[in-house]
């Protein structure tokens, strides 16, 4: 069962001053009601303005999401499972002394951290749109952790990182790996990508243990609108991972269709768990929010007829920059 996170299980990657502003009451109480400038600079310091503003009940949250990751991590090192899934967790743009991207820890780090100690080298995977800066920037420097981003990049696109050209710095050099698709991304053109980078990344690095944040904003049907996947991606792309028979830990991430999102997690829960894969056509069960699955009620999450500005070409040169990349 998840324990709320201490403060000594958060430091392990924040900064004492970021926790102490992020979570004591006698540091926060009223300031986002106070007219003070040096409350508002002590909170835009520490990035708690914008798009992550103090809110009630944030301790808990933070507390419980940075909690179920431990958690499940600790589940991979004593032994009781070899999968473990934590679908709030996978904050992936929280930085160490500052809230980013609606991400006001970075779980995915402690997580890593926790799992470094029992099992080595950990690859990291992010699915999600956006690419895990927060991550990247944690181990930006170490050659004991690779992270692996797939994901949309372009001009003025959050967070403005992620190129394939950012492979690391120092001994980290070649451990930050980073796949990047154009508008549009189908089925297919993930999964080929997916493939081909993930499985040169395992057999380079040879980790010990795998983290998958498996954020769904890619998901056709989500308000960004610039991916265009179904949940059948995902599951083949978890299903690579767990073929690996590693220590695999999955988390959540972004996505801003609920419905879908649901969809998706729950069709990854089931493969993960070693159960058959849900069908598409399978009607969502009675319960209190079946009307937001309106109006098919079922679990098809369906693509749609957005074109496809990845081709074959780009697809190709991309893949060859990030091998290359990987085996320099």
């Amino acid at each position: 069962e998840a324990a709320a996170a201490t403060d000594a299980e958060l430091t392990e990657f924040h900064s004492e001053e970021y926790i102490e502003c992020l979570l004591h009451p006698e540091a926060t109480s009223n300031v986002s009601d106070s007219d003070s400038d040096d409350d508002d600079d002590r909170l835009k310091r520490f990035g708690l303005l914008y798009d992550c503003p103090v809110f009630e009940g944030m301790e808990e949250h933070v507390r419980m999401a940075a909690g179920g990751t431990l958690a499940a991590a600790a589940c991979l090192i004593d032994g009781s499972t070899r999968v473990a899934m934590h679908w709030e967790g996978g904050r992936h743009h929280g930085q160490r002394s500052r809230a980013a991207g609606f991400c006001y820890i970075n779980d995915a780090v402690l997580g890593v951290l926790k799992l470094q100690a029992r099992f080595g080298k950990v690859l990291y995977i992010d699915l999600d749109l956006h690419h895990g800066d927060g991550v990247q920037d944690a181990f930006v420097y170490s050659n004991r952790v690779t992270t692996l981003s797939i994901h949309h990049y372009d001009r003025g696109f959050y967070p403005n990182t992620g190129g394939v050209a950012d492979e690391g710095k120092g001994h980290g050099v070649g451990h930050s790996i980073n796949a990047t698709l154009r508008r549009g991304a189908s089925d297919a053109v993930f999964r080929r990508v997916f493939g081909s980078v993930a499985s040169a990344a395992v057999e380079a690095f040879e980790p010990g243990a795998v983290v998958v944040q498996c954020g769904c904003d890619g998901l056709a049907g989500d308000p960004h609108r610039l991916f265009n996947l179904t949940g059948q991606a995902f599951v083949d792309a978890v299903q690579v991972v767990l073929a690996w028979r590693l220590p695999t830990l999955l988390l959540g991430g972004g996505g801003y269709n609920n419905a879908n999102v649901a969809r998706c997690w729950t069709r990854l829960t089931a493969v993960a768990a070693g159960e058959q894969d849900i069908s598409a056509s399978k009607d969502i069960p009675e319960h209190a929010y079946l009307n937001d699955y309106a109006p098919t009620f079922d679990m098809a999450i369906d693509a749609t007829l957005a074109g496809d500005d990845n081709t074959d070409d780009s697809v190709e040169a991309g893949i060859s920059a990030v091998i290359a990349a990987i085996k320099s």
